[in-house]
């Protein structure tokens, strides 16, 4: 029976995964709630496969997702987030994701994806493939594209309004590296104020405008 970890901020939805997999004869072997504790699960118990949300409390989905793959090169993570845009996707599976399912797709779908993994293989909801497939096509300038996982977290969370003291204390690096990686950011997106990198993050779907 295959051994699988979960990963998401919210009970309900950890409560109704859990319901899911076990019907399907999966064994959940852990919960965790936010990016730490699922290091500290993983190393713990080595499931065969982890479902990872992205917007977790603390170092965050994506940062969690590198984490586990430095330490354990052949992990098999599964994203499972709200996002459904091409950008985030693209990234997950750069960083390493086996696979990527929105929560909005139907539970067969995330069934499918689990069972493709866990057989060696990598999937991607199709409507979402669909879209990377074109992107790929797309002779537009992808500024993002330059940025690196950690990089992308940092852009990420100052365009959502969170300060560099904030971004220091939930990534576990000091502050002069924040500021540092911040500069960078910049440099790399050819933007000099937040305002305009907060503009650059509504223009690629990062975040809502007016959610700041």
């Amino acid at each position: 029976m295959s051994k699988i970890l979960l990963a998401d901020d919210h009970a309900v939805v950890r409560q109704g995964l859990k319901m899911l997999l076990e019907q399907a004869g999966y064994n959940v072997v852990a919960e965790a709630e936010n990016g730490e504790r699922t290091l500290q699960l993983w190393q713990e118990h080595r499931p065969d496969i982890g479902l990872l949300d992205l917007d977790m409390a603390g170092i965050g989905g994506m940062e969690t997702l590198q984490r586990i793959l430095a330490r354990d090169a052949h992990a098999k993570i599964l994203i499972f987030s709200m996002h459904d845009d091409n950008i985030y996707a693209a990234r997950a599976i750069q960083a390493g994701a086996r696979g990527y399912v929105v929560k909005t797709d139907a539970p067969q779908v995330l069934l499918e994806a689990i069972g493709q993994i866990l057989r060696g293989g990598r999937y991607i909801a199709h409507d979402l493939a669909q879209h990377l497939a074109l992107d790929r096509f797309s002779l537009a300038d992808k500024p993002l594209d330059k940025l690196s996982p950690r990089e992308f977290e940092v852009f990420r969370r100052i365009a959502e309004g969170e300060s560099l003291s904030g971004i220091s204390e939930h990534l576990h690096i000091g502050y002069k590296t924040a500021a540092n990686i911040q500069t960078q950011v910049r440099q790399k997106l050819g933007v000099q104020t937040t305002g305009q990198l907060v503009h650059m993050a509504i223009r690629y779907g990062i975040v809502e405008k007016g959610s700041k």
